[in-house]
């Protein structure tokens, strides 16, 4: 059977109905978590950018764009709805470390936009969206899983898994059969791969760090309607001749193909407590306790030592990156972060990247004083990290922290979840909104129409 076959024989096995209540709660709290994302992020340039361009191509209106009341065309929805979602960095991921220095993952909410652009032109039920969403999570975390080295090692950006999961999401509220589905895998992802330099060391940052994932996601969805037509792809798209494993994993053999596991990959899935690279999280939460529990200042600060894995030192400790001038390069700065942690002692979040905090004379001192110290003990508790802190006055301050706020381990509380949405939307939405959002997203079954749930995102001019 080839490897796509058994992926989507999986995707169509994931019934509402047989679905554990857990993993349908964790599956609404990361919808929720993902349109706080994306609200979030509603006014940042390249948000606004993209919406323009999707007004202006034209098309008949199916699928709302997050935060309006207009609709555009599918395609033209799941690319800039995408972008608002992965903008901020603040959105959920699901990775494996693999050898020290890399890792395999992906950010499986931006799949989201094409469930909810597809669900909403199908007039599809909140429980098929939950169903198709869960299918998408549980073939990317397979995917991903089944990587020796990952993508990003061999210089392919880790979004390219996306049109594999726009397949399944698009296949599973359209009614696609197996071979169908397997069409549009071949189709999709012979057309959608991504280049890692938009994730790459030594790389400033841009814009389409944003907009990559959306753009092979929708492919995939493009392909499931072309499926549906009879049109055909390569069966064999993973394991064929000059397929996916041949081409981007190096090797047939760097695909390892395994059972399907016994629980669910989307219960693995990190949500993120700081708008921040995920592996930044765990020194963050540490640097910030300590600023908190001995009431540092930005001038009590001798020494900040950062001891984690390999990956993040060399990814998020890059030169290029050391002192950013945009958000996309800020955000994968362990050594902005840092400072920006101590500054707002732990009160990051996305108001904290501006200008003037690219600029700001404190930050930059602070940044000087930071070291990055890799520590094999963390390489494979990605993203755990030890922080010490050298204060003026001689102290010497430590604190581990192996499983921040967001991780299947810590995970954080509905509380927290609406409090997040608060932070990105507040000044967009009206707490009583705000909390009309929640409710619907927690009880996403009982939706007859996703569309509703749409309607409901509009925010305030």
């Amino acid at each position: 059977m080839p490897i796509a076959t058994d992926l989507s024989e999986a995707a169509l096995n994931f019934k509402y109905e047989n679905i554990p209540p857990e993993v349908v709660r964790e599956t609404k709290r990361l919808i929720l978590d993902a349109l706080a994302c994306a609200i979030g992020a509603f006014d940042a340039e390249p948000c606004r950018t993209c919406r323009d361009v999707a007004r202006a191509y034209g098309g008949v209106g199916e699928a709302t764009l997050i935060g309006e009341r207009g609709k555009v065309a599918i395609s033209s929805a799941i690319i800039a709805n995408e972008t608002m979602v992965r903008y901020l960095d603040f959105n959920d991921v699901l990775y494996f470390p693999k050898s020290p220095g890399k890792i395999g993952g992906a950010h499986p909410s931006d799949a989201l936009p094409a469930a909810l652009a597809v669900g909403e032109r199908e007039r599809a039920s909140g429980k098929r969206v939950i169903e198709a969403t869960i299918a998408a999570y549980e073939t990317i975390g397979r995917m991903v899983d089944a990587f020796a080295e990952g993508l990003t090692p061999m210089g392919f950006h880790h979004g390219s898994v996306m049109s594999f999961a726009g397949a399944v999401i698009a296949g599973k509220l359209i009614g696609l059969d197996a071979v169908q589905m397997t069409h549009a895998m071949g189709i999709g992802a012979s057309a959608a791969i991504g280049l890692a330099i938009n994730d790459a060391e030594g790389e400033e940052y841009n814009n389409t760090k944003n907009i990559a994932d959306g753009l092979m996601a929708e492919r995939g969805v493009f392909a499931a309607y072309l499926a549906q037509r009879g049109f055909t792809g390569p069966e064999r798209i993973i394991e064929g001749n000059k397929g996916f494993a041949h081409s981007l994993l190096r090797g047939v053999e760097n695909y390892i193909r395994k059972p399907l596991p016994n629980d669910y990959y989307l219960m693995r899935t990190k949500m993120k407590f700081f708008p921040t690279e995920s592996t930044n999280q765990g020194h963050l939460a540490a640097t910030t306790l300590l600023v908190n529990e001995h009431d540092l200042k930005p001038q009590d600060i001798a020494e900040v030592v950062l001891r984690m894995s390999k990956r993040t030192v060399v990814h998020n400790g890059d030169p290029v990156k050391k002192y950013p001038r945009n958000k996309e390069a800020a955000d994968h700065s362990a050594y902005f972060m840092t400072a920006l942690g101590i500054v707002s002692r732990g009160r990051v979040t996305p108001a904290s990247f501006n200008d003037a905090a690219y600029a700001d004379p404190t930050i930059h001192g602070l940044i000087e004083k930071v070291t990055l110290e890799h520590g094999p003990e963390y390489d494979a508790i990605t993203p755990a990290a030890l922080v010490t802190i050298r204060t003026t006055d001689g102290r010497v301050l430590q604190k581990r922290v192996d499983h921040p706020r967001g991780t299947p381990e810590n995970r954080m509380s509905d509380g927290e979840v609406r409090d997040k949405f608060i932070e990105c939307a507040g000044s967009r939405m009206p707490i009583e909104q705000i909390d009309r959002v929640v409710e619907t997203c927690h009880g996403l079954e009982q939706l007859d129409d996703i569309g509703e749930l749409m309607s409901r995102l509009v925010v305030q001019a």
